[in-house]
């Protein structure tokens, strides 16, 4: 599965790791795992970051269950950090990250990375995964590593699929299709391949028979049918991508350039029919399950020209643009301040009346928007030393351009009342209880949260690398960037290879990095309406970084965070068919970047802060929280992988493992003085960044061919999770309410195995035929149990948790695929 997978891989070059444009993976001073396309399409995953996790155990894909946008993007990590901690390129250049970030309770919250499943398979020719950090090498994010994306350049040849499957539950029905074809332009290397990729999946549901009742069914009896949902969303998805290169003279002018749409039909939590303050049973008499549909977009375009400036020089200059929209709307759903407005004007309304005027059942809810514009210009060569190795020098200039903007959704998604009023209205249900505001489930974006902002930020970068005698290569890198929303940081890394002897080779680096905050971290604002006991309007407000509020607490604005990575480790080749490599690795981050909890107006925290109580009052907001640098730690771990290739049988076996062990501490809490470390980082959140991923992790593949026939067996291992978020420290109950009087304090998701199976056919040189289980042995996360709070406040209707959850719910699923190539 990695760089010592197979003789082909081996010998491929690295675009990662090194300015040498003819070092392989192998000869690299830092560690680097090449994936090829046939490794990623051997499995039923269509999307592309279902299949990296499937194969490479140091990358993570969490899933995460009714919390706002994770029906259509998840977080894509390295080594358990956040995901904007990894940098991802296509074809080497910097892509751009999604518009938004879960906000609590998800593994990222707060974090916006690169959404992995805007891109196609399909568009694919390799996956590259440096794992070190390279922030000294290509710029802001590169903490925990690098992922490359190099797309297809054939021609000449027409490949596609066409690929069914659904769940062992009979639900889940996913089709995909896939077509690519390259053509020459000239005789001289010219070439255009095009990509195009679509998917429909039907969502899946593991919820079951809820007690909260309804108007024909008393609360505490279970309802008649599945009312609740818990699973996949129905999706949809549809991508183009090119890739061109064309000669001019002995200078090459090269485009690349993606669209991609998806959609998802996503769900809250089920209103119950007497909720007063959430339901309008003239409209509703059942209650109702407000859902919510996600609609991404991502464009992007680059365009460069590079070529030789002399013998010993070469130059590359490109320019990338890329954007992502991300916007919500709601369906199936109610304000029921509307009606209750309606009710207090008209008390002698009928039911009829009320539902006539309760308003819209769905519309816009608000979206985000990022774009990013980057240039660079390379200039790589040899400087000569007489007698030795040459000098292999590379220097660079980066400028970028950010934009980021919050879009607000329709009134009816955000508004107190039809006049949207500051003020409430008494529900239809009970005089005693007052109606939400807003549309349930996803609460509309305000027009007081819309907000626009920009940056931009240039660096300067300097790269040497070469041979001191003919075992040891080493490299350094210096690079310096000025991001114009926070400040500068000037960076460095060494690194070096080491050949004991022909088979086995050291390595070795240490470096400092950085990561920027994001636009949609420090632009980042919104105002939340609940209501109070007393039916007052309660406001919740979420400072734009540096705003008054944050800044008479001392929070002045978000700076640089800033890392220290080493990273230690051997390849070997034990013989010509085992390879071994090994590498222990430590990441110190300093200064990273959280979402406080709230604080209160006049609460007990802002006593000894009277600007700041006053810049929070002024906002008629009761309580408020922010972004801050609030935090250190230290990620300590070891990747293993170890390669072997035989003869059985009349064909050949390969084998491969892979493991990741790793541990994530928190060393200082950075609270602005005289405010609790709880207010900082809370418990929710500490327990999603040490333990809401997987500390180890773990692949075994067996993938054998003879003749016609081949076959896979892989053994997919996930360690355990363990967060707070929907547990007793979450959510504090009185424990009389529990059948064991005691509530569980957290939300558990146990270790597994996962076994996967493929068979294939060549039926003749055009087809090939595939057929396969994912999760052969149908592993789920244990059931909930009565004495845990989701079983509670769901009234017994969802089966499993709902965050960090490494490998889902959905438990076995089958697939057939016909590949084609002609």
């Amino acid at each position: 599965m990695a760089q010592q997978a197979n003789d082909e891989n081996i010998e491929t070059i690295s675009v990662l790791g090194s300015k040498v444009s003819n070092r392989t993976a192998t000869e690299s001073t830092s560690p680097i795992d090449i994936l090829d396309t046939k490794q990623l399409n051997k499995g039923g995953f269509t999307e592309l970051g279902q299949s990296l996790q499937s194969i490479a155990p140091s990358f993570n894909f969490s899933r995460t269950q009714v919390s706002d946008g994770s029906d259509l993007f998840r977080p894509a990590t390295l080594r358990g950090l956040q995901p904007d901690q990894t940098l991802v390129l296509i074809n080497g250049k910097r892509r751009h990250t999604q518009a938004i970030f879960g906000l609590s309770g998800t593994v990222g919250a707060g974090a916006a990375g690169t959404d992995m499943n805007s891109i196609p398979l399909m568009a694919l020719k390799n996956v590259e995964i440096l794992r070190d950090g390279a922030a000294a090498r290509y710029g802001s994010d590169a903490i925990a590593g690098v992922i490359n994306l190099s797309l297809n350049d054939s021609t000449g040849v027409t490949t596609g699929f066409f690929q069914g499957g659904a769940t062992g539950e009979g639900d889940g029905d996913t089709y995909s299709f896939g077509l690519n074809r390259g053509f020459d332009i000239g005789n001289e290397g010219g070439f255009v391949n095009l990509s195009l990729e679509y998917r429909d999946g039907d969502g899946t549901n593991r919820a079951e028979r809820d007690t909260g009742g309804s108007s024909t069914i008393a609360p505490g009896e279970l309802s008649d049918e599945v009312r609740w949902r818990q699973g996949n969303s129905d999706t949809e998805f549809v991508s183009v991508f090119y890739n061109a290169a064309l000669p001019v003279g002995n200078k090459e002018l090269y485009s690349f350039a993606g669209f991609s749409n998806r959609t998802a039909f996503g769900n809250g939590f089920y209103r119950d029919f007497n909720r007063a303050e959430r339901n309008v049973p003239q409209v509703y008499p059942d209650g109702f399950l407000p859902r919510i549909d996600n609609e991404a977009q991502d464009i992007s375009f680059s365009v460069g020209f590079k070529g030789d400036i002399n013998p010993d020089w070469t130059f590359d200059l490109s320019s990338v643009y890329g954007e992502n929209q991300y916007d919500y709307s709601s369906s199936n759903t109610i304000n029921a301040s509307y009606a209750a407005q309606y009710l207090a004007d008209n008390p002698n309304a009928s039911a009829q009346d009320i539902a006539d005027n309760a308003g819209p059942k769905g519309g816009y809810s608000g979206g985000f928007r990022f774009d990013q514009w980057t240039t660079n210009l390379d200039i790589t060569g040899i400087i000569d030393r007489s007698g030795a190795e040459p000098i292999y020098l590379s220097i660079g200039a980066e400028y970028r351009k950010e934009n980021y903007e919050i879009v607000p959704g329709e009134v009816a998604s955000y508004a107190c009342g039809l006049a949207n009023a500051d003020r409430s209205f008494p529900s239809v249900i009970d005089p005693e209880v007052f109606a939400d505001c807003g549309f349930q489930a996803y609460q509309g974006l305000r027009p007081d949260a819309a907000n626009k902002a920009d940056r931009s930020s240039y660096a300067v970068y300097v790269e040497a690398e070469t041979l001191l005698n003919e075992d040891w290569l080493v490299s350094a890198a210096l690079r310096y960037e000025d991001v114009s929303n926070s400040n500068d940081d000037t960076i460095w890394k060494l690194a070096t290879r080491y050949e004991v002897t022909e088979d086995f080779a050291v390595r070795a680096a240490a470096s400092t990095g950085f990561r920027a905050p994001s636009l949609q971290q420090s632009g980042y604002t919104a105002f939340t309406t609940t209501l109070g006991g007393d039916g007052s309007l309660a406001t919740s407000y979420t400072a734009t970084a540096g705003s008054a509020f944050p800044a008479a607490l001392g929070v002045d604005g978000l700076k640089l965070e800033s890392s220290d990575n080493y990273n230690l480790g051997f390849a070997w080749d034990a013989s010509n068919d085992l390879s071994i490599t090994l590498d222990f690795y430590q990441i110190k981050i300093y200064d990273r970047i959280n979402l406080g909890s709230f604080i209160g107006v006049d609460s007990e925290e802002l006593q000894n802060f009277p600007a700041a109580n006053a810049a929070l009052a002024a906002t008629g907001a009761v309580q408020g929280n922010f972004f801050s640098n609030s935090l250190d730690s230290t990620t300590t771990g070891v990747d293993f992988i170890a390669s072997y290739s035989m003869e059985l049988a009349s064909g050949d076996l390969d084998i491969a493992f892979a493991a990741n062990k790793n541990k994530t501490e928190i060393d200082k809490v950075n609270s602005p003085a005289g405010i609790p470390e709880g207010i900082a980082l809370d418990e929710q959140r500490r327990s999603f960044l040490t333990h809401g991923q997987p500390q180890e992790r773990a692949t075994l593949t067996f993938d054998y061919q003879q003749d016609k026939w081949s076959s896979l067996l892989r053994f997919n291992y996930f360690g355990e999770t363990e967060v707070t978020y929907f547990a007793g420290k979450h959510i504090a109950l009185p424990d009389f309410l529990s059948p064991t009087n005691d509530w569980r304090d957290t939300s558990v998701v146990e270790s597994a195995v996962l076994v996967d199976v493929n068979m294939g056919y060549q039926l003749n040189d055009s087809i090939n035929l595939s057929v396969g289980i994912d999760n052969l042995f149908d592993e789920t996360p244990d059931e909930l149990g009565e004495d845990e709070v989701l079983n509670f406040i769901t009234n017994g209707a969802m089966r499993y948790p709902l965050r960090a959850l490494p490998y889902g719910f959905d438990g076995m699923t089958y697939y057939a695929k016909v590949n084609f190539s002609f």
